[in-house]
Parts: structure tokens; C-alpha cells; sequence
């Protein structure tokens, strides 16, 4: 009968965490990051609602700030830093969050 003894058992499992260890780190090395930053075009979104209605009001204004404002709030309380779009170099297409 082969039995473990406790030296060989704790071998073993110091063996199975370490090569999990290396698989995990193996792994991430080769994972993208997703980008914790969200971009906003909120130029865009204002030259595209005038576009749409050229006697926007006071009221439309506000209704589009607000409809920013919820989207990015729910973007800050994951975390991510939101950057309006005329001050970025540049980003990947995902980075940029599109409002309905």
C-alpha cells in the first residue's frame, strides 16, 4: 500500500499551489487590461442634438446634462475616471461611451 505521509503530502500540495501560481501568473502576463477610463464626447452630442432640432432649448440642454450626468455616475461608482473628449490625445474606440 502506498500511503502519503505528511512530508510528502505537503510536497505535493506546495508543488500543485506553485504550479497554479505560475499557470495564474502565466496567464495575466497575456491578458489585456481593460481601460479604466471612459470617454465622453460631449461636443458631439451637442452638435448632433442641434443638428436634429435647431431651436434647441434651455430645457433640451438640461435634459442632455442630465442624461450625461446618469451615464457617467454609474461609470464613477465602478471606479472609472470619465474625461470629456476634447481633452484626449487618444483612445481606444471602446474607451468612448455612447449616450442615448
Amino acid at each position: 500500500m502506498n500511503s502519503l505521509t505528511p512530508l510528502k503530502l505537503i510536497l505535493v500540495l506546495f508543488a500543485c499551489g506553485l504550479c497554479g501560481a505560475l499557470g495564474g501568473y502565466y496567464a495575466a502576463s497575456f491578458s489585456p487590461i481593460p481601460a479604466q477610463i471612459a470617454v465622453v464626447d460631449v461636443s458631439a452630442l451637442v452638435m448632433k442634438a442641434v443638428e436634429k432640432n435647431a431651436t434647441q432649448t434651455e430645457d433640451d440642454a438640461k435634459a442632455l446634462t442630465a442624461r450625461v450626468k446618469a451615464t457617467t455616475d454609474k461609470l464613477v461608482q465602478r471606479g472609472i475616471v470619465v474625461l470629456d473628449a476634447q481633452s484626449v490625445l487618444n483612445a481606444p474606440e471602446e474607451a468612448y461611451v455612447s449616450i442615448e
